[in-house]
């Protein structure tokens, strides 16, 4: 019960992210589902792919894996000091290498992503669009309760990258509907890295999937933590394409 007063007294000292405290409570509704990583890391695992395959499958049979860290060499060492430099620790970089290969080889121009973090995967497809002409990334994130990281969202993305980019500050409530709207509900790539429970993704999904275009790349991490995204995948009738990145893994859906 402390633990429910404490989360709901942090929602009411932050007004603009209380739409995701139902989402919160949501979770005990669908308790058995949020309780499924045995057989989602099981599922995920049998039907892993290495990741030259999985951009092989995706891209071509030209399309290489790109290592962003050789590619990019400053801007890796820029956002490593910004990492270092950061008081609190938001988790790690995260498939970049995979995230950039697919935007450069894709050209995606209206992009959305979920969860943003220390802003590696930001930084990843910003770099990857560039060069493209009208293309645009909005991130939408709201900071980990109870561990005030509010000033550090996005911190390892530099100044010269951000023309391109809006940062929402808000719950995937609120915020995927409104980058949506901007998007006019189009879209060609989207990254969610945000509401790990079944209940946030089986939320998020969704609308995500429906605004694609056909051919749109729809990319989740973290998938072995419950069973929403091969209950997804299986409702949208598509075969994922699923990778392994440091005992975690990633799904991918091709619409």
């Amino acid at each position: 019960m402390f633990k429910y007063i404490k989360t709901a007294t942090w929602f009411l000292l932050r007004p603009r992210y209380l739409p995701q405290i139902f989402q919160v409570f949501k979770r005990n509704k669908y308790k058995k589902k949020e309780n499924t990583k045995h057989n989602a890391t099981k599922w995920a695992k049998d039907n892993a792919i290495d990741k030259l395959t999985t951009i092989k499958e995706i891209c071509g049979n030209d399309a290489q894996l790109i290592h962003f860290k050789t590619e990019f060499t400053e801007f890796y060492n820029y956002a490593l000091k910004q990492q270092k430099n950061c008081p609190v620790n938001m988790g790690g970089e995260g498939a970049v290498d995979m995230l950039y290969s697919i935007t450069k080889y894709k050209k995606p121009k209206n992009i959305i992503e979920t969860g943003v973090a220390y802003g590696w995967s930001s930084l990843a497809i910003l770099l990857g669009i560039k060069d493209i002409e009208n293309a645009y990334l909005i991130s939408n994130d709201m900071p980990y309760i109870k561990m005030n990281n509010d000033d550090y969202v996005g911190c390892v993305v530099p100044g010269n990258l951000k023309s391109r980019w809006e940062l929402q500050r808000l719950p995937d409530i609120v915020g995927i509907p409104k980058a949506l709207k901007k998007f006019d509900y189009r879209i060609d790539l989207c990254h969610y890295d945000s509401d790990k429970s079944y209940t946030g993704r089986m939320f998020a999904y969704p609308l995500l999937w429906n605004a694609l275009v056909p051919g749109g790349i729809f990319i989740s991490d973290d998938i072995q933590d419950n069973i929403a995204f091969k209950e997804f995948s299986e409702k949208v009738n598509r075969q994922p394409f699923i990778f392994e990145h440091k005992s975690k893994y990633v799904g991918i859906l091709v619409k």
